[in-house]
C-alpha cells in the first residue's frame, strides 16, 4: 500500500507540474486576481458585503469554481458582468484541466503497454533484415549458379555436336574398313 502510494503520489506530482497544466493554473489565478481587484474597485462603494478585498476574493473563487454560494453578489451591472465571465471561465479551465490529467494519464497507460509491443517490431524488424540479407545472399548464388550452368549447357552442346560430328565422320568416313 505504501509503495502504491508513493508510486501515485510521483505520478500526481509528474502530472500537475507539467508545463501546460503549470501556465494554465498561473493564467487562469492571474485572471480570478485580476476579476476580484476589477469587481472590489467597482463594488466597495456600493455594496457593503464586497467592502474588502477578502470578501471579493472569496466570491471570485466561489464564482469562478461554480460553487457560487450566493452569499455574496455583486449589485453592478459591471460587477455582474464579470461573475458571469468568472463562470465561464471556470467551466473552460476545470474542463480544461481534467482534459490535460485525464491525457497524462492516459498517455502514460498507453506508454507503459506499447513498451513491450514496440520492442518486439524492433525485435521483428531486425529479424526481418536478416532474413532480407540471407535471402539476398541466396539469391547472389543461385544467379551464380544459373551462369555457371548455362556455361555448362552450352560447353556440353558445343561437346555433342563434336561427338556427332566425330561419330558421323567414324561411320561414314570413306577410308574406313567395314
Amino acid at each position: 500500500m505504501k509503495q502504491n502510494f508513493r508510486k501515485t503520489s510521483k505520478f500526481l506530482f509528474r502530472a500537475i507540474t507539467q508545463p501546460v497544466l503549470l501556465t494554465l493554473i498561473l493564467v487562469g489565478n492571474g485572471f480570478l486576481v485580476i476579476c476580484a481587484v476589477f469587481v472590489y474597485f467597482l463594488e466597495r462603494d456600493t455594496n457593503p458585503s464586497m467592502a474588502n478585498f477578502l470578501n471579493v476574493l472569496w466570491w471570485a473563487v466561489s464564482t469562478i469554481t461554480t460553487v457560487g454560494f450566493g452569499d455574496i453578489v455583486p449589485q453592478t451591472i459591471a460587477g455582474r458582468l464579470i461573475g458571469i465571465v468568472l463562470m465561464y471561465t471556470g467551466t473552460v479551465l476545470f474542463i480544461t484541466f481534467t482534459s490535460l490529467l485525464a491525457t497524462y494519464w492516459i498517455s502514460r497507460g498507453v506508454e507503459v503497454e506499447l513498451l513491450p509491443i514496440e520492442a518486439e517490431i524492433e525485435k521483428e524488424e531486425r529479424e526481418t533484415f536478416s532474413i532480407e540479407k540471407t535471402l539476398k545472399s541466396i539469391q547472389r548464388r543461385l544467379d551464380q549458379m544459373e551462369t555457371r550452368f548455362s556455361h555448362m549447357e552450352r560447353t556440353q552442346r558445343r561437346l555433342g555436336m563434336r561427338q556427332k560430328e566425330v561419330r558421323r565422320s567414324i561411320v561414314f568416313h570413306p577410308y574406313r574398313r567395314r
